[in-house]
């Protein structure tokens, strides 16, 4: 699809977040380089799903004859809701929608954007079999094909954008933010509640205070009560205490401590000698912070498999050889990742000026087309390279990667086509 008209439009809609920028970029990329008819977006409650559905409706409508679905219906209110959008007309009973679509299809493609999809889980089927372009949004993946696209957490960019008109200071935002838990709702409802909740919490502090004061004034009382209340029976006590008393208690100890003393005194000269003296533990080097890495849980039979590479070479189709025989601790810059070939030949032909490698990796359940820079012997150098790549991919959202988790994917899609019986 040529998406320039689009991401120009993109540009003027300054009302979206930078993380909803950020998705809806991608979602233009993976259009002008993937043969799709489904794209299904998933979020969690409140991260901005009908925001967004929103906004690809405004996005796409010089473009496409667009229908909007974001209110629970069955079966022939749906049929009646997208006739009307898209042509104005009634559904005729008996029918189906996708024959009656076919009749009306003009020149102009047809969108069909549904919003909280979930609410239409029994009509999905029959909207995928429509001859149109099909967004949903949801909190979890509903259909059967089509690229699922997940719709990011909030980020401090977005909390600082919502809530500017509060000014608050950065930890009052990080806090916020955090209570939120990526619910654009939670994230605004605070502001309004706060000053009712704070009483709540100071008035149950005074009982505390006063019973300390209580309890030191008890104390005081029973001090002046020991000390003074002796005195004043003191004429009716002896004076005088018995010469004998003293002299029970002092004999019978005197010459058995130096004795112990001594025998202490040897047991702790000796202890130091026993503790044995253990080496400090060397740590293994790792990616160098402030760039993102992508974490691959890696088999443990993935070495050995390593090994046999350069026999079963010939039964790759790409560069995966080439990928094999680097170094494991290079690093390499992930492009993208494309559906079909014909989606490859697309991005070799959009950008012939670079020098990229390809391999093929299974990722559930499906084969994809992983397009790489590499090697770099660094995350430094290969964040130079991101910087100097054009605007259009550098939105897409490029990252760093060992060759390590490349050679791990390579690896495993290869022993998944050995085990298939032919």
């Amino acid at each position: 699809m040529e998406t320039t008209e689009l991401q120009a439009r993109l540009a003027l809609f300054d009302h979206l977040l930078p993380s909803q920028r950020e998705w809806t970029e991608r979602l233009l990329f993976q259009l002008a380089f993937n043969d799709v008819d489904h794209i299904e977006a998933v979020g969690a409650v409140g991260s901005g799903k009908s925001t967004l559905a929103l906004t690809l409706a405004e996005l796409f409508s010089e473009q496409y004859n667009v229908a909007l679905l974001n209110t629970p219906a069955d079966e022939a209110q749906v049929a009646s809701q997208l006739m009307q959008q898209w042509f104005g007309l009634p559904a005729q009973a008996g029918i189906a929608l996708s024959e009656q679509v076919v009749a009306q299809t003009g020149t102009v493609p047809l969108l069909l954007i549904v919003d909280n999809a979930e609410q239409f889980s029994s009509v999905l089927p029959q909207l995928q079999d429509l001859p149109c372009l099909l967004f949903s949004f949801s909190a979890k993946p509903l259909l059967d094909d089509g690229l699922t696209l997940t719709i990011s957490p909030l980020t401090s960019a977005d909390a600082e954008y919502l809530l500017q008109a509060e000014q608050l200071n950065p930890l009052e935002i990080s806090s916020r933010l955090a209570a939120a838990n990526g619910n654009l709702h939670l994230l605004l409802r605070p502001a309004a509640a706060r000053p009712v909740a704070e009483p709540e919490h100071t008035k149950p502090a005074m009982p505390p205070f006063k019973a300390v004061y209580i309890a030191i004034a008890a104390v005081l009382v029973a001090m002046l009560l020991y000390f003074f209340w002796p005195e004043s029976k003191a004429p009716d006590t002896p004076v005088r205490i018995p010469a004998p008393i003293p002299a029970v208690t002092t004999e019978p100890e005197v010459s058995a401590e130096p004795e112990i003393l001594a025998e202490q005194e040897t047991i702790i000269d000796i202890t130091p000698e026993l503790i044995p003296v253990i080496p400090p533990s060397v740590s293994e080097p790792s990616v160098a912070e402030g760039t993102t890495t992508e974490v691959v849980t890696e088999p443990a039979a993935a070495e050995p498999v390593a090994k046999d590479n350069a026999i079963a070479a010939g039964a790759f189709k790409y560069d995966e050889a080439q990928l094999l025989e680097m170094d494991k601790q290079q690093i390499a810059l992930q492009l993208a990742v494309l559906s079909s070939n014909a989606s490859l030949q697309r991005f070799n032909k959009a950008y012939p000026q670079l020098d990229s490698l390809v391999y093929q990796r299974n990722w559930q359940g499906k084969t994809q087309w992983v397009i790489l820079l590499a090697p770099f012997s660094s995350t430094t150098a290969a964040n130079q390279q991101l910087a100097q790549l054009p605007e259009a991919l550098r939105a897409s959202g490029p990252f760093v990667k060992r060759l390590k988790a490349v050679q791990t994917e390579i690896n495993a899609l290869h022993r998944n086509q050995q085990s298939v019986p032919e």
